[in-house]
């Protein structure tokens, strides 16, 4: 995403429009974590290639859409530069709430599988404060340059390819686990997994993702579905 090729150009067209049908529909936008490839709220320097998503942000909320951003393992250092220019809800944590009587948890989902011990350790090294602190330190074009390269490097691998199962799977486990003592309906990212599962009255929702499946999940008077960006702008014209 830091790089502005011609795919990502028509990718954000295809984003900022599904924005304009939100903002004619109503109600309230979630993204659930990994928004940007990488975010560092520097104190005095915002990462050029990001400009317009900000200002988009910020359409969307002034029109009185409620937006609510998750932390994920590629954005998590926002320090209040979001919320402060978009007039987002940015949760450093999962986001929990209630709705139509319907008790949920959306969660990013990094660090849930039981083989990511090695990931769960490097998340709390670099999200503790001495090292937040150092990586200041660095020339914001090094900084951005470095996560690139790290953000390119763990691209080689998806969630999406034969280790699909395994991680459904465990995740669903994790799900049941919820389920019987919190959650009806539990929403996860990360994965580039799409679906909705459902046991009885309780649900798992994999959130997909907006670089390849363009996923949009929506709860409304029918209930919860899913469907992509495309589709929600094709029918928007069609009205």
């Amino acid at each position: 995403m830091m790089d502005f090729g011609s795919r990502e150009k028509s990718r954000r067209r295809l984003m900022f429009d599904l924005f304009k049908v939100i903002r004619s529909t109503g109600g309230t936008l979630i993204i659930g974590g990994d928004f940007f490839d990488f975010w560092f709220d520097y104190r005095h320097v915002v990462p050029k290639y990001y400009t317009d998503i900000i200002c988009n942000l910020w359409l969307l909320s002034s029109t009185g859409i409620e937006i609510h951003i998750l932390a994920g393992n590629h954005d998590y250092w926002d320090f209040g530069y979001l919320s402060d220019q978009t007039g987002c809800v940015f949760h450093a944590d999962d986001f929990m709430f209630n709705l139509d009587d319907q008790a949920i948890i959306i969660t990013h989902g990094d660090g849930l599988l039981s083989w990511d011990r090695g990931y769960r350790l490097m998340k709390k090294i670099i999200r503790h404060r001495w090292c937040i602190a150092l990586f200041r330190f660095l020339h914001a074009d090094w900084g951005c340059s470095l996560a690139k390269f790290v953000s390119n490097t763990s691209n080689r691998y998806t969630h999406a390819n034969d280790e699909g199962h395994r991680i459904r799977s465990e995740i669903t486990q994790y799900a049941k686990q919820n389920w019987t003592d919190h959650y009806q309906v539990i929403l996860v990212g990360h994965y580039h997994q799409t679906g909705i599962q459902d046991e009885g009255n309780s649900k798992l929702i994999w959130l997909g993702d907006w670089l390849q499946q363009f996923t949009v999940t929506i709860y409304d008077a029918s209930g919860w579905h899913q469907t992509s960006w495309q589709e929600q702008i094709q029918n928007k014209k069609q009205e």
